[in-house]
């Protein structure tokens, strides 16, 4: 009687330790493209056995569009058990278009690249998406559609940002372009009065804001800055450090010569070249106090202070890929009737990466890009 008992019992515990667990498994399951699968909604936990989760999750591939068979291991504490789950991996994210700006202005009879709008095309998973020269495209790359006369002056020209994912996912965005007059350039240097180094005696730093114009900062012989203004730009010297880098890296040294400066230093330098070169010739190369860039934090002098550093290896770099990096040679060679000040291949002004690659593309100055004279 024992021995049938104790037999009895070992088939019980048998059987139990045998048993199937409780699992309802979801149908229709989904997941989306390039994500991990919710593991929480592979089954009813109402349904199933309490306790109940998932241990291990095989054959699964998050880039396979359609149904997959996938095998799934359950766990109740120690017990495990494995079941085939049907899975349709789908696709319903379409790329994402970045533009620098929704609207552009030129100028007639420059050039104009449609693609110098687009800050990044790219897919939520899969990154960046190129640029395709197939018109008929519908898949893992993007197009443009211009209607831009750049001899015609006009408002309101489109450009067409088309792209489409390596799935076809499809997105859309579309921009302005503004096509302006020349501007007629003066033969003489910006003058308020005769012998005044192109300053208005009126201007007043004590009295004056600084000055905005589309939220870009504008330093120049007609806008000064009030003498507490000024500190050294963060965003500013982060993108020098790594403009400093990357010419390292291609084989130029450019070290920082000068940065941000108070008003009363400005003072103390501006009085010293007045004394060493006259007025009239200081006035041509150093801003007086309030009316110098370097008070606003975003500029620096680099390089060389030489005349002759545009000319050299390091030079040429500076002036082919500050941009990159949001900076513009400030007071361009030629452009001395609108800047005021003369040809400065070392003098570098941070405006943002869009904006700098704008006014290098075009060949203007700020004051051009502004539109302010």
């Amino acid at each position: 009687m024992k021995k049938r008992l104790t037999i009895l019992l070992l088939l019980l515990f048998l059987c139990s330790c045998s048993s199937k667990m409780d699992i309802a498994i979801n149908e229709n399951m989904e997941s989306e493209y390039g994500k991990e699968l919710e593991s929480s909604l592979l089954f009813d936990q109402e349904k199933s056995d309490e306790n109940l989760t998932v241990k291990e999750i095989k054959d699964y591939d998050n880039k396979k569009l359609g149904e997959q068979e996938i095998t799934v291991v359950f766990a109740v504490e120690d017990k495990t058990q494995e079941e085939k789950v049907k899975v349709t991996v789908k696709d319903t994210k379409a790329p994402e278009i970045k533009l620098k700006r929704e609207s552009v202005e030129i100028t007639a009879g420059d050039g104009f690249n449609p693609a110098s709008n687009i800050e990044s095309v790219k897919d939520p998973i899969d990154g960046d998406i190129k640029k395709s020269d197939n018109s008929k495209i519908n898949k893992n790359g993007y197009i443009i559609v211009s209607d831009v006369d750049t001899k015609t002056v006009k408002d309101g020209y489109k450009v067409k940002v088309t792209a489409y994912d390596v799935n076809g996912n499809k997105a859309e965005k579309e921009y302005t372009v503004n096509v302006k007059a020349k501007p007629e350039e003066s033969v003489n240097p910006p003058t308020a009065n005769a012998g005044s180094g192109g300053y208005d005696s009126n201007l007043d730093p004590y009295q004056a804001e600084p000055y905005y114009v589309n939220g870009i900062l504008l330093v120049n012989k007609k806008h000064p800055l009030p003498p507490s203004f000024g500190a050294l730009d963060p965003t500013a010297a982060a993108a020098l450090a790594q403009l400093q880098s990357a010419a390292q890296n291609a084989g130029h040294a450019i070290p920082t010569m000068s940065g941000f400066r108070t008003y009363d230093y400005q003072v103390t330098l501006y009085n010293r070249y007045v004394a060493q070169d006259g007025q009239a010739a200081a006035d041509t190369y150093s801003a007086r106090p309030g009316f110098s860039e370097h008070q606003t934090g975003l500029v620096f002098d680099v390089g060389a202070i030489d005349n002759n550093f545009g000319n050299t290896a390091a030079g040429r770099w500076l002036r082919d890929h500050c941009h990159e990096f949001g900076f513009i040679i400030r007071y361009p060679q030629g452009k001395e009737n609108i800047t005021g000040y003369m040809y400065e291949p070392w003098h570098i002004r941070y405006v943002g990466v869009s904006v700098a690659a704008e006014i290098y593309q075009r060949g203007i100055t700020l004051e051009e890009y502004l539109g302010v004279y």
